[in-house]
């Protein structure tokens, strides 16, 4: 008796050397390297097409899979058929195709029932496609398939079918196959028992001529529709154009999305569809793992994707192409329809379509981005106190800017996460600074206004117009609010502060504005106030001294209260003014000054009895307090504080 446990290269194979013969019981055998199966299996997908290749490579592993089941039967006295079936997997292991593992069996001959399950570890044939071929959309181990097929239908008297339910080969984490009757299967496996019928190498070569000419065909028919729409980019045609030419060639509907799958534009019934959000169907308990597999390989492996919508997200199905611009996705083309069957013409004027809108994304890209850097220089210019107002007008009004229009001045204010490294600072706050232009930028221009908007490192300022904010029906500080919640479901470890100026109606204010506006924000963050949106109306008497038309009058008064601190800072880099505000402002708490400086205890007393010193004081009534906060006051709005 022989038992799987105890088979050995040793017990199947009888080596001739003398005679350069290898033998299993009777049948002679050879031995192949793996890259030499591989090219071969490679040649006949060129030459055949993949899935008249399939179908080859099918029927020869169910051949071999037959005759080597019936060599094993009488070789070995077996304790019981079960073994001599086992036996396969074992086979497969020797032989160096593949180490079968068999995780779940349940055989009843007498009753007609075959289930057995199994993970093909290190498949030789899918390694070798992958050396070829980019990854399949199905399963590709199809030697191994027909192999086990053909060996368990010799055991088992009936047609037992295996499916490749999960492959390597199409970017699955291992091969895991399942083999039942073709009964049990039922209409699962109706269109792969064509698979294992024979047919003449005649027949095999006309049908490779006929797949030659389709193939030519769709070629032709992708090259029109691939000249059609470049024309239409080169015309200067938008998106609803690309859709209506390329579902007109293709008699089926379009939609063209962004990549958070916001529709940018339809065709035929696309618009009638309840299109899908990402997120929305992610999150969905309808969606099944391989509907979840597909999206992630097309948002991960930018790969066209067939995909039918589940339950409550309407009855289509698409045929999905990522828009690949600057080696990240933008957005994506779709096909659509009520059956699920698309053809390869279909496949292939999808692809160029993506391609075709990715040029017309870039151009658009280039065109806005053009514009924004014109906007944004002028909006630079501004900020330079000797700027040409009348110069910078003209420009406004060239690209049809309302210099009339009173307007607020935004400013977005960035701080890193200390913890990061530089390079995960700089991408944050690059990411930050792209989607707040974006979200500023789309808002206004579909309200029919022109966005003028800059950027700094860590900061992100525009001029938005009154009548624009009057539109939302939002007090202006819950507009704030509001913009800065579109941020919070984007991954950026920085922290914004968004500060509105008060209201303007001259241009050349701007710089008031921008000035009054960065003030606001330094001072809410010294004051431990913490506020996401900061306004500048609520500084109090430090926004009149902001807009003080006689600053030199300010200055003198200040430098009275405070001119020998401010010396003393000057010549040798000291913080007494900063210190004092900072006493004032904590409410004369000397802990909580001393931890906002971060000093020790001893240090602050030091200080503070060195500003008394310098400013000749024994102590401090509410009237000197109040000339001295003014003074520190005016001297933060002239910028003789710092405060960072």
């Amino acid at each position: 008796m022989k038992t799987e446990e105890q088979i050995s290269l040793k017990d199947l194979l009888s080596f001739q050397s003398s005679k350069g013969e290898i033998f299993l019981n009777d049948k002679r055998m050879i031995i192949s390297s793996a890259d030499a199966w591989g090219l071969l299996r490679k040649d006949l997908i060129a030459a055949l097409g993949m899935e008249r290749a399939k179908r080859f490579l099918l029927r020869h592993g169910w051949n071999s899979g037959v005759n080597d089941a019936r060599n094993l039967k009488g070789m070995f006295e077996w304790g019981s058929d079960l073994e001599w079936l086992l036996a396969g997997p074992q086979i497969h292991t020797l032989l160096g195709s593949v180490f079968s593992e068999v995780t779940k069996l349940d055989v009843n001959i007498e009753a007609g029932t075959f289930y057995l399950e199994g993970i093909w570890h290190h498949s030789y044939e899918a390694e070798q496609h992958l050396l070829h071929f980019p990854h399949h959309y199905q399963s590709v181990c199809y030697n191994l398939i027909g192999y086990a097929g053909g060996y368990s239908s010799e055991y088992f008297g009936k047609k037992i079918i295996y499916k490749e339910v999960e492959c390597i080969g199409k970017g699955d984490k291992q091969c895991r196959f399942i083999g039942k009757t073709v009964e049990e299967w039922g209409d699962e496996v109706a269109d792969e028992l064509v698979n294992y019928e024979e047919e003449s190498m005649a027949n095999e070569l006309d049908c490779a001529y006929r797949r030659i000419e389709k193939q030519k065909e769709t070629l032709n028919l992708g090259s029109k529709i691939h000249h059609k729409l470049t024309n239409i980019v080169l015309e200067g045609k938008g998106l609803d154009t690309l859709a209506k030419t390329l579902g007109e060639s293709l008699v089926c509907s379009v939609a063209i999305e962004n990549s958070n799958f916001d529709l940018l534009a339809s065709f035929a019934q696309a618009s009638e569809y309840p299109l899908f959000s990402l997120r929305a169907l992610l999150k969905s308990s309808n969606l099944q793992k391989e509907q979840r597999d597909m999206i992630n390989k097309l948002l991960e492996e930018r790969r066209t994707i067939k995909l039918t919508l589940p339950t409550g997200f309407g009855n289509e199905h698409r045929l999905i192409s990522p828009v690949i611009l600057r080696n990240q996705i933008f957005g994506f083309v779709s096909l659509i329809k009520n059956e699920a069957s698309f053809e390869e013409t279909e496949v292939v004027a999808l692809e160029r379509a993506a391609t075709v809108c990715a040029v017309h994304l870039y151009i658009e890209r280039n065109t806005i981005e053009t514009e924004q850097r014109m906007k944004g220089k002028l909006l630079d210019e501004l900020l330079n106190k000797e700027a040409d107002i009348s110069y910078i007008t003209k420009r406004l009004n060239y690209i049809g800017y309302n210099i009339s229009d009173p307007y607020y001045v935004v400013l977005f204010q960035f701080e890193d996460n200390k913890s990061q490294n530089v390079n995960e600072q700089k991408d944050d706050c690059t990411g930050i600074r792209n989607k707040i232009i974006n979200i500023l930028t789309t808002r206004l221009q579909q309200a029919g206004y022109h966005c003028l908007i800059s950027e700094k490192i860590d900061q992100v300022y525009s001029l938005v117009p009154l009548k624009f904010v009057q539109q939302q029906r939002l007090p202006i500080k819950q507009y704030g609010e509001y913009l800065l919640g579109q941020l919070s479901d984007y991954p950026f470890d920085v922290k914004v502060t968004l500060g509105i100026s008060n209201i303007y109606s001259d241009i050349s204010k701007f710089c008031q504005g921008y000035q009054e506006v960065n003030k606001a924000i330094e001072i809410a963050k010294i004051k431990q106030k913490n506020q996401q949106v900061v306004l500048s109306s609520e500084l109090g008497h430090v926004g009149l001294l902001l807009n003080a038309r006689n600053p030199e009058e300010l200055e003198s008064f200040a430098y009275g209260q405070l001119g020998q601190l401010f010396e003393y800072d000057q010549n040798n880099h000291a913080e007494l003014l900063k210190t004092l505000y900072i006493y004032i402002e904590s409410e004369h708490n000397l802990h909580k000054t001393a931890r906002i400086m971060n000093i020790s205890i001893s240090g602050m007393r030091y200080r503070l009895k060195r500003i008394m010193e310098l400013l000749d004081m024994e102590s401090m009534d509410s009237s000197r307090r109040f000339e001295l906060q003014l003074a520190l006051d005016i001297f933060l709005v002239l910028g003789k504080l710092e405060l960072d």
